[in-house]
């Protein structure tokens, strides 16, 4: 197996009390060729700014400044700046487990036509239970996002599609975003079934007050945005549904049922 550099890019604001043990995850992990991208964006808690100062000089910690503008911006800046091959977006309050990363390039190594690398997770914190992230495809992506951001994906995809859009930077779901913008470039993911990483659920966190406050915004920004794929994806279910409703198969299964519909519809105009 080959073992190319894997870069972690860890967006950071106001995070010093959680921010070790992610960083203590990383250095956990079973792969060994890795660095870390930890991007302060414009952090104010002087805790936090702190903090920081204590990765300085660390080998394998790179640490960049931006004023505040989001962790859209702030992952990009990571992504400009990483050596990796491999990419790893790392919220600073989550804590990975300790062979994703390796499991994740050895996906990459034998199926070298995937983008893009997922997993399930663990909800800690103020909620508790297993996230199933499945399989996702250009047909389900629009009702909903169940990945999460800590993907392993290949710097070259991430370029090839300007990685996220700074616009929902301040508002939210950049990554649901993305993985739209992926899909649409016909990029693959790979489904790990697997529990790679734990999920913190704070109610002061991101998604709690801005995100889902946004919503609305959110999802009418990206059907614009994405408007001719939606309607793409539309064609393609409607005639999809309309071979289905014709083919022989669902004929001779709607020809079988009718002795059963007729007894029902009977047995019910009965009571």
């Amino acid at each position: 197996m080959s073992k190319p550099l894997v870069s972690f890019i860890i967006p950071y604001y106001n995070a010093g009390t959680t921010i070790q043990e992610t960083i203590d995850s990383i250095f956990n992990q079973s792969y060994p060729n890795f660095d870390i991208w930890l991007i302060n964006d414009g952090s104010t808690d002087q805790f936090s700014i702190d903090k920081l100062k204590e990765f300085e000089g660390i080998e394998k910690i790179h640490l960049l400044h931006q004023e505040n503008a989001g962790p859209s911006v702030a992952k990009n800046l990571g992504v400009e700046n990483a050596r990796g091959e491999l990419i790893c977006f790392v919220d600073a309050d989550n804590i990975l487990l300790n062979n994703y990363i390796e499991e994740a390039v050895i996906a990459f190594d034998e199926n070298p036509s995937i983008d893009v690398v997922y997993s399930d997770f663990e909800y800690f914190g103020d909620r508790l239970g297993i996230h199933k992230s499945n399989k996702i495809d250009s047909s389900t992506i629009f009702i909903g996002n169940s990945v999460d951001n800590c993907v392993v994906i290949r710097k070259t995809t991430f370029l090839s599609v300007k990685g996220f859009d700074s616009n929902l930077s301040k508002l939210g779901l950049e990554d649901w975003e993305l993985w739209m913008n992926l899909l649409k470039n016909k990029k693959k993911f790979f489904y790990i079934e697997k529990i790679h990483f734990r999920y913190r659920v704070i109610s002061t966190s991101r998604t709690n007050i801005t995100a889902n406050l946004n919503i609305e915004k959110i999802n009418k920004y990206i059907a614009n945005k994405h408007s001719d794929f939606l309607s793409e994806i539309y064609i393609e279910t409607y005639y999809k549904n309309k071979m289905t409703l014709e083919s022989i198969d669902f004929r001779i299964g709607k020809l079988i049922l009718s002795p059963y519909r007729l007894i029902k519809s009977i047995f019910f105009k009965s009571r």
